[in-house]
């Protein structure tokens, strides 16, 4: 390795270049050179490439063979998007295929690539012209004009659009600029159009003179020059311009147009005629040729052709569609069919709807439609409810006062007015056969009468008699299923149909009895029959009932069906199960309790983890108030909601007197025994809870008494949750700490009843075991005696009360 030493700054410093790195940079060196090369190879590749596909497009070209050639030639333009003469070949081959538009677009590319060759924006402006995007033509036009002043080619076409554009001070200027270019034919003819246009008569038939002078065979100059004579009431000159115009050209239509016009000004339509249907036989879809051949006719009085021409006109649905429909409605008018031309003048007004005009029209239209119209029948009167029969005779229930009255007036004409008893009848005035209806009352009488008169003042009446019938609704009563007093069937299954038997009661025959929608059986000739049916209920809520009898009376009867109990008894044995705290805490006359709140949060924690499906809490009741929630209040909620099971807590003071029991309502007065709940009153209430199949009253009161609990039960029994007897027999029990004292704040009989059903591991747990453990506690704290017993006079059939865990 050789080393190279070089002497430092202060001092000798030896600083070796080793040589593979001097190598590097070389190579480096040489990879950029490479790089160099192959960029530029690359492009020399591509754009040998892209000729390529350019030099196989021209000879598709040359064999016609359009499609393969665009293909090649946007390959080319792929590999060189600058390639210009790839724009202006493919271009070509678009507007060869009929693809116009492609066409034009790249002949505006290449104008990007090329902005000094003026062929590309002609052709582009030129494209445009004929795919109708004038304002796109009119950039390309006047550009290529820019480039080449004396571009005649491109002015004519510009020209063109100008006309389309309306742009004729413009279009003044760009013919001028063609006649100062070379004076021809066309650029006269231009000129004198833009002049025509702008209202510039005098001039403009000037120059459609020079025109023709610059080329005698060129029509459109004739054709012009005639039109602007009109204009200028020179009708003798234009028809010898005509005469001299079809000499040279005697199948030129446009020449027969403009003589027509002529014709027409001299009010000779017959001729006018003639000469526009020589135009109208080559060229069928122009709106303008019938508009202008339906105006001859309306001046002929041949309103009949000129109603077939504005017709065709209407039926191209151009811009002359408005005027259209004016002129046909007139030609209508002419023939007497108003109707016709009342149904155009509408028209007119959905398309114009503040066209005055069309409005002064269609009034007058209608007015001689009106009378044209008169006739003198009477109308027709079809009473559809209540029913009548052929002699007009209507039953109606005894005590009906008022009655709704529905039909139908039929007529030619139209009903202008429509009464019942005299008093207006709700219908659509001014409508063919419209129907009717209105209510009225009716009182004692025994008619009514009903009356329709048309817009030609036809009145018909009808007086119609009424037969009074009974007048009582059907009384429905089920048999089975058994129904509660305010209709709800409790069911016992999940099934999706029910067999339903009932019985009607009426004075009269039945005429139905559906279910459901659904007739069901039943003896048809007989008084207060049975019937049945079996009624499909699957996902639905309730049933209907709806008997109706011969006279009309119907009654509906709607059962609410209430699955609520079936649902629960698959899942609990003690069906819908409610807990009621009654909770009397702030006295007004006793000592203030705190103990009751604490024990009532403590028990409704413990619940939470069993079955009881609503929980009632009340708090600090006055007498009115317990006697009002025990005998009214909860007996309706447990009614309504189908509750099987009930458990009613009491957490207050209590007492007892004169060998009765008493809960301390929070009104309460000390020593005064007439203002103090009476246990007594509670089980009067209780016997009014006829649906309970299980009652537990649980008493945290001293002083409440036994007064209403019978003797205990016999030998005690273990109850379990799966024997049927222990949870279907009814009970009515209640737990109570029958002890003599006013209550305390710290309640061991509440701790033991929540731990119990807190620590119980079981299923279910049976008040039974609960009273045990309860018992068991509370005895060891003195005066306090928990004992499980029934209720008095209250329906027992020795089952019992359970807890169901979740």
């Amino acid at each position: 390795m050789k080393t190279i030493y070089i002497r430092g700054i202060g001092k000798w410093g030896e600083f070796k270049f080793i040589k593979h790195q001097f190598i590097k940079y070389i190579i480096m060196f040489k990879r950029a050179l490479l790089l160099f090369f192959l960029l530029t190879c690359t492009f020399f590749v591509k754009a040998q490439s892209a000729k390529k596909f350019y030099s196989s497009g021209s000879k598709f070209l040359e064999s016609l063979s359009y499609e393969d050639a665009i293909n090649s030639y946007t390959k080319a333009i792929e590999l060189d998007p600058k390639y210009v003469k790839a724009y202006q070949a493919r271009a070509y081959c678009y507007e060869k295929t009929g693809r116009n538009s492609d066409a034009a677009d790249d002949y505006r590319r290449a104008t990007v690539f090329a902005p000094k060759d003026k062929e590309n924006y002609f052709n582009a402006g030129r494209l445009y012209y004929d795919l109708g995007k004038y304002t796109e033509a009119d950039a390309m036009l006047r550009d290529a004009i820019v480039k080449d002043k004396e571009y005649n080619e491109a002015i004519e076409v510009f020209l063109k659009v100008l006309l389309k554009l309306k742009n004729f001070k413009d279009g003044l200027e760009a013919s001028q600029l063609w006649i100062d270019n070379k004076r021809t034919a066309p650029a006269y003819y231009y000129h004198a159009v833009m002049l025509d246009s702008l209202k510039n008569y005098i001039e403009a038939e000037k120059e459609y003179k020079n025109s023709k002078y610059y080329d005698s065979k060129f029509i459109p100059a004739y054709v012009g020059l005639i039109l602007v004579q009109d204009k200028l009431k020179k009708y003798d000159e234009a028809l010898s311009i005509a005469e001299a115009a079809i000499s040279k050209d005697p199948t030129n239509k446009d020449i027969f147009y403009a003589r027509s016009c002529i014709f027409a000004s001299k009010n000779d339509f017959g001729t006018a005629v003639n000469d526009i249907s020589k135009v109208i036989v080559s060229d069928q879809n122009n709106e303008m040729l019938f508009m202008k051949r339906g105006e001859y006719y309306e001046k002929l009085g041949q309103y009949q052709n000129a109603i077939y021409d504005f017709s065709k006109v209407i039926g191209m649905n151009g811009k002359d569609l408005l005027q259209a429909y004016y002129k046909r409605a007139w030609n209508y008018e002419q023939l007497t069919n108003f109707k016709s031309a009342a149904v155009d003048y509408e028209k007119i007004m959905t398309l114009a709807p503040n066209n005055e005009k069309a409005k002064e029209m269609m009034k007058a239209a209608i007015e001689k439609l009106f009378e044209l119209n008169r006739e003198s029948y009477k109308p027709e009167i079809e009473l559809l409810t209540p029913k009548a029969n052929e002699r007009n005779v209507v039953k109606l229930p005894g005590d009906k006062t008022e009655i709704v009255v529905r039909g139908t007036v039929k007529d030619a004409s139209k009903i202008k007015a429509i009464s019942i008893n005299n008093v207006p009848a709700n219908f659509t005035k001014d409508t063919i056969n419209p129907d009717f209806s209105g209510g009225i009352q009716i009182g004692t009488g025994t008619e009514f009468s009903i009356s329709a008169t048309d817009i030609y003042d036809n009145t018909k009446k009808i007086i119609y008699t009424i037969d009074r019938t009974e007048i009582n609704k059907p009384l429905v009563e089920l048999v089975s299923p058994m129904a509660s007093s305010d209709n709800e069937i409790f069911m016992d299954n999940t099934n999706p149909e029910l067999y339903i038997e009932g019985k009607v009661k009426d004075e009269s025959l039945i005429e139905s009895i559906i279910v459901e929608g659904v007739s069901a059986s039943y003896a048809l000739e007989s008084l207060n029959p049975t019937f049945s049916i079996k009624a499909n209920i699957a996902n639905k809520n309730d049933i209907n009932i709806r008997v109706r009898d011969i006279n009309g009376n119907e009654t509906n009867v709607k059962y609410k069906l209430n699955r609520e109990g079936a649902l629960i008894a698959k899942d609990n044995p003690m069906g819908i199960t409610w807990v009621v705290f009654v909770e009397n805490t702030n006295y007004k006359n006793f000592p203030i309790l705190e103990g009751p709140g604490k024990d009532v949060t403590m028990m409704k924690s413990a619940l939470a983890n069993y079955k009881v499906n609503k929980i009632i809490h009340k708090k600090d009741l006055t007498k009115d108030g317990l006697e009002k929630f025990f005998s009214i209040e909860l007996r309706d909620q447990l009614r309504l909601n189908n509750v099987t099971s009930v458990v009613i807590w009491y957490a207050g003071h209590g007492k007892f007197v004169n060998q009765t029991g008493y809960w301390i309502p929070v009104d309460a007065k000390v020593d005064d025994e007439f203002t103090y709940f009476s246990i007594n009153n509670l089980k009067g209430s209780l016997q009014g809870y006829d649906k309970l199949a299980h009652l537990l009253v649980v008493t945290d009161a001293c002083e409440s008494g036994p007064s209403f609990m019978l003797a205990m039960r016999a030998t005690p029994k273990e109850r379990r949750c799966d024997d049927w007897e222990s949870t279907k027999l009814k009970s009515s029990q209640v737990l109570s700490s029958a002890g003599f004292e006013l209550a305390a704040d710290n309640s061991q009989f509440t701790k033991t009843f929540a731990a119990s059903l807190n620590n119980n591991p079981d299923g279910c747990i049976s008040i039974d075991k609960i009273s045990e453990k309860v018992a068991a506690a509370v005895q060891k704290t003195a005066n306090q005696a928990p004992k499980l017993r029934k209720i008095k006079d209250l329906e027992d059939e020795d089952g019992t009360f359970f807890f169901m865990k979740k």
